[in-house]
């Protein structure tokens, strides 16, 4: 039930954008083991099996991968040791205890980061009693309203606008087109890709007269340090508390968390999570695509939602669920076997159906 993660570069994967490197680096920077291959070969790139070249590392990570490894018989595996039983004893292979650690090890020793050219650009505004650190970059047509303070090392993309009041620390990326609205706080190397909103009002009002009249939000909007939001996504303010995400978290493109909602540290969030207003989340829960949560719950820590689940209840900590309501997992994998089964449960009744109604027309029933 944990979610599949995967990583990518932050470059392109390329041969123009990678470091070369020798595959005895390669084996030491992940404490791997080399086996058919000379350890001063130069892997010059990291591919998917199926598309792997002479001068790749080919990331064998799944079984359902296996048909590709004949015609990726020129490339070098990178594999887990429970797949080395998959792949002949001949074969070029760098194998490593966790795939995906080794991955983002190797991806990131290889690939370039993506560098921003630093700077206040010409067409940037700036505003009265803004505080700027110490290598601050200002893509083009990007606002930094009054009174807000931006930690060093930190870029703001084109476009994009830090509200006023607003705390961004250091070494921050903000993709083009992030907006923080007045009074939001964000930790420190946290990255918001284009698309973001954070601190927008949440949905609140109260009927007037039986007219909705919006309800004034007052509370702030705190995002931790190390999390990374992904584009389009939406974190509303607190009305009258603050909304919190905890440090490490990351959540996906198309994510919105409500007002006054705190979600744990190093929790993962998929694509379209929606969480209701003041639910309270803990550390390192993970939840699939599509899952949505209701308000004024409670969920533990370490929690896992499969996709598209509906969580209408409090959670304890550690429980996985899945399904609309959302209930423990095993019990709705089994009611799903269940209803699988009807059909052939149906026409079974029909059946004995048609032999009763025989059995008593022959014995002449009354």
């Amino acid at each position: 039930m944990g979610l599949r993660l995967s990583i990518v570069a932050r470059g392109r994967m390329n041969d123009d954008s990678a470091r070369g490197m020798s595959l005895e680096a390669a084996a030491h920077a992940v404490d791997g083991r080399l086996e058919g291959v000379d350890g001063s070969r130069l892997i010059r790139g990291i591919a998917p099996l199926e598309t792997a070249r002479s001068h790749d590392l080919a990331l064998f990570a799944s079984r359902k991968y296996r048909r590709y490894l004949v015609g990726s018989d020129h490339a070098v595996l990178l594999l887990p040791l429970d797949l080395e039983d998959l792949v002949d004893p001949d074969r070029a292979r760098l194998v490593v205890g966790d795939v995906r650690a080794a991955l983002r090890t190797l991806l990131l020793r290889m690939y370039p980061t993506e560098t921003h050219p630093g700077g206040i650009h010409s067409t940037a505004v700036v505003g009265a009693d803004v505080v700027l650190g110490e290598g601050v970059g200002l893509g083009p047509y990007a606002v930094v309203e009054d009174g807000a303070s931006i930690g060093a090392d930190t870029w703001v993309g084109s476009h994009s606008v830090v509200g006023r009041g607003s705390r961004v620390g250091s070494e921050c990326v903000l993709h083009p087109h992030v907006v923080l609205y007045a009074r939001s706080s964000v930790g420190d190397r946290v990255v918001l890709h284009s698309g973001v909103r954070i601190g927008v009002d949440g949905f609140g009002w109260a009927l007037v007269d039986g007219v909705p009249k919006k309800m004034p939000h007052i509370g702030g909007c705190v995002i931790g340090d190390d999390v990374e939001i992904g584009a389009n996504s939406t974190v509303d303010r607190g009305s009258i508390g603050d909304t919190e995400i905890g440090p490490h978290a990351k959540l996906d493109n198309l994510v919105h968390l409500a007002h006054n909602v705190r979600l744990g540290a190093a929790s993962l969030l998929a694509a379209m999570v929606g969480i209701a207003g003041s639910t309270r989340i803990g550390k390192g829960a993970q939840m699939g695509g599509q899952a949505g949560v209701i308000n004024h719950l409670e969920l533990g820590d370490g929690v896992q939602l499969a996709a598209a689940s509906v969580v209408l209840r409090d959670l304890r900590d550690g429980e996985v669920v899945s399904g609309s309501p959302a209930r423990p997992n095993r019990d709705n994998l089994r009611r799903l076997a269940h209803v699988e089964r009807l059909p052939k449960l149906v026409e079974r009744v029909r059946e004995l159906e048609r032999r009763l109604d025989a059995f008593e027309s022959g014995n002449g029933s009354d």
